[in-house]
Formats: C-alpha cells, sequence, structure tokens
C-alpha cells in the first residue's frame, strides 16, 4: 500500500446557537424552530426560513422516539475526532416526522427503534428495538 505525507488541515470555527437551544440539550430535551409562517421545522435550530424566506420563528419541542432510517459506521474519523473509536451516525425519523442526525448508540440496524436524548451537546439516539 502507498502512503502519501499530506498537509495538516486544522480549521477551527464557533457556531453559535440560541441560549434556548443549549439549555435544552443540556436537560436532554430536543428543541427545533418552526417557521410560523409556512410551519417549516428546522434541526438545528435557524433564525430564517430558508423555504419561504421570513424570520417569523418559533421554539418547538421534536418528539424522542423515532427510527433509524439509514447509518454509518465511522472508521476513518474526520480531524478533532482521531482519538475516539469507532461510532455511529446516523439519521432518525421521529414519530412527528423530523428527520435528525443522532450518534447511535447500540447495534443500528435501518427500521430500528430509537429514543433520543442528549449528552449535553450532541443528540443520542439509543435503540431500544
Amino acid at each position: 500500500m502507498m502512503q502519501i505525507d499530506a498537509i495538516p488541515l486544522e480549521l477551527k470555527y464557533r457556531i453559535k446557537y440560541p441560549d434556548e437551544f443549549i439549555q435544552a440539550l443540556k436537560k436532554g430535551e430536543i428543541l427545533a424552530t418552526k417557521c410560523k409562517n409556512c410551519g417549516a421545522v428546522y434541526f438545528p435550530p435557524q433564525r430564517d426560513c430558508t423555504n419561504c424566506g421570513k424570520s417569523d420563528m418559533e421554539w418547538i419541542k421534536l418528539d424522542n422516539e423515532g427510527e433509524i432510517m439509514t447509518y454509518s459506521i465511522v472508521v476513518q474519523k474526520p480531524q478533532g475526532f482521531e482519538d475516539k473509536g469507532n461510532y455511529v451516525i446516523g439519521i432518525v425519523k421521529t414519530k412527528d416526522n423530523n428527520f435528525l442526525m443522532a450518534w447511535i448508540i447500540g447495534e443500528p440496524k435501518v427500521g430500528a427503534k430509537v429514543r433520543l436524548t442528549t449528552d449535553g451537546y450532541r443528540l443520542i439516539g439509543e435503540v431500544i428495538g
């Protein structure tokens, strides 16, 4: 196998989420924003609706149960995650019909039921059946 030395890449940026969103994550709640004009739902939350262009958003609490639609086992880690073991990222469709990306805990399987929670800063989907 041929190896090529790569130029180290370091990219750091901050994403400023609203305090309401961060506090909800710390309490294990999943909040999204919903456009009062067209009803589009955004997770993570957005200040403006990309569907209709309005800025009249409200906070809504999302259902904490759903099913895995697809998943990937991450073996080749991105920068900043090199020290982590392999992990699973999946797309979960909630009972209220929203699609969320979450770290999956347990044996991943398309169609498996998951309970969504947080660890204070990211969304976790725990396989329950």
